[in-house]
């Protein structure tokens, strides 16, 4: 981020919208943030007139980019656009937006990777797990038509699912581009030995394990590719069967606090496999439709709905070789609370990376007969 120093007054604006469900209506707003104490205000474009005052909130800078979601005062007001040049210009670069694509053969380590892309510097503001089809990959690269190793790529995508993700970072194309390394990983290792096509890259250009946005342009077009906003997105998903699976649900504070890749690569150095994935961001009406059982069984309802609001969830659904993937599942995950678990189980995940009752790393089914409700809930009712 530029060194600015910033006056009271001086303010980054932005287009921003929210959904009121009880109205079905999509309020339009222009949010101002002031760096100089992080207070924020927002402006009803639609009756024009201030909407709120301007308020300290727990806001950051680094959450203010297009496609981004902020929670204030429990509402999920996401940006859309800058609202003016100067915001533009401040903002745009540093918060520059490009794709990367985990192929086949290195889904198993997404969680090294995810962790790998943290530690670069990159923010994740959308993933999914998919499979494409055979035109769904022509058209992602479109660009490589009369290449003539397009084909073998072609048939190396459609053989398993794949991992995208779009990232979020100060000049992310070129950077992203420079984290990869050269296309082939064997070139990569004597060129670029640190880059993470050399680290974990199979024998060919094929396998190489990574793909990126080539240039900005790119990074537009395969960004609305695999994260459209008004039209069925590409790829069947993963094959949520519900069948001897378990949901598991990484809370958003795991997220933002770069525990994401951690979390996975812990489930999976065990007997589980993810056989499905999405970043998701939840309302305060979709937490408590899914939390709604344990109304009246949790002491604060209230602050176990706020612990799925406060950021991008990221959902998984688990599979496993077992008879009783939930059952196994469950006790992996130890006790809600991360304070007792650190005491009576500290090698499972909420005692990793959990901090507190709420806030405690992941969510998992607790009965069995429910554990293909909240599979469902994530991967079909939510995307209807």
């Amino acid at each position: 981020m530029a060194k600015i120093e910033f006056g009271y007054n001086d303010k980054l604006s932005f287009l921003a919208e929210w959904l009121d469900h009880e109205v079905s209506y999509q309020k339009r707003f222009t949010l101002n943030f002031y760096p100089c104490d992080g207070t924020v205000e927002l402006f009803d474009r639609d009756l024009n007139r201030t909407y709120l005052r301007r308020t300290k909130l727990d806001v950051s800078l680094k959450e203010l980019f297009t496609g981004g979601t902020v929670r204030v005062y429990g509402r999920q007001i996401k940006i859309t656009d800058y609202a003016d040049q100067r915001t533009r210009k401040f903002v745009g670069k540093t918060k520059e937006h490009t794709v990367a694509v985990v192929k086949p053969n290195l889904v198993a380590k997404l969680g090294e990777i995810v962790a790998e892309i943290e530690k670069r510097g990159f923010q994740i503001c959308n993933a999914r797990m998919c499979r494409l089809t055979r035109k769904e990959v022509l058209d992602l690269y479109e660009p490589m038509k009369g290449d003539g190793t397009l084909a073998p790529v072609l048939e190396h995508l459609v053989s398993d699912p794949i991992v995208a993700l779009e990232l979020v970072g100060e000049s992310a194309v070129d950077k992203w581009l420079e984290a990869l390394g050269p296309a082939d990983p064997s070139e990569a290792r004597k060129l670029a030995p640190g880059s993470l096509r050399a680290v974990y890259g199979g024998d060919g250009e094929i396998t190489n394990g990574l793909d990126g946005s080539r240039d900005a342009a790119n990074a537009i077009r395969e960004a609305a590719f695999f994260f459209p906003k008004d039209k069925p997105r590409p790829g069947s998903g993963a094959d949520v069967s519900g069948q001897n699976t378990t949901c598991c649900v990484v809370k958003p504070h795991a997220v933002l606090e770069g525990k994401l890749g951690y979390i996975i690569s812990a489930i999976s150095e065990v007997r589980f496999r993810i056989a499905a994935l999405e970043m998701f961001r939840l309302s305060a009406a979709n937490a408590d439709d899914f939390l709604e059982v344990y109304k009246g069984v949790v002491t604060d309802y209230h602050a176990l709905v706020l612990s799925f609001v406060d950021g991008p969830c990221v959902a998984l659904e688990i599979a496993g070789d077992g008879d009783d993937v939930h059952g196994d599942f469950r006790r992996f995950c130890g006790p809600s609370d991360s304070d007792i678990a650190r005491q009576i189980r500290p090698c499972t995940l909420r005692a990793r990376f959990g901090r507190d009752k709420y806030k405690n790393a992941v969510h998992c089914t607790d009965l069995k007969e429910d554990a293909r409700l909240e599979v469902e809930f994530f991967f079909k009712i939510l995307k209807e």
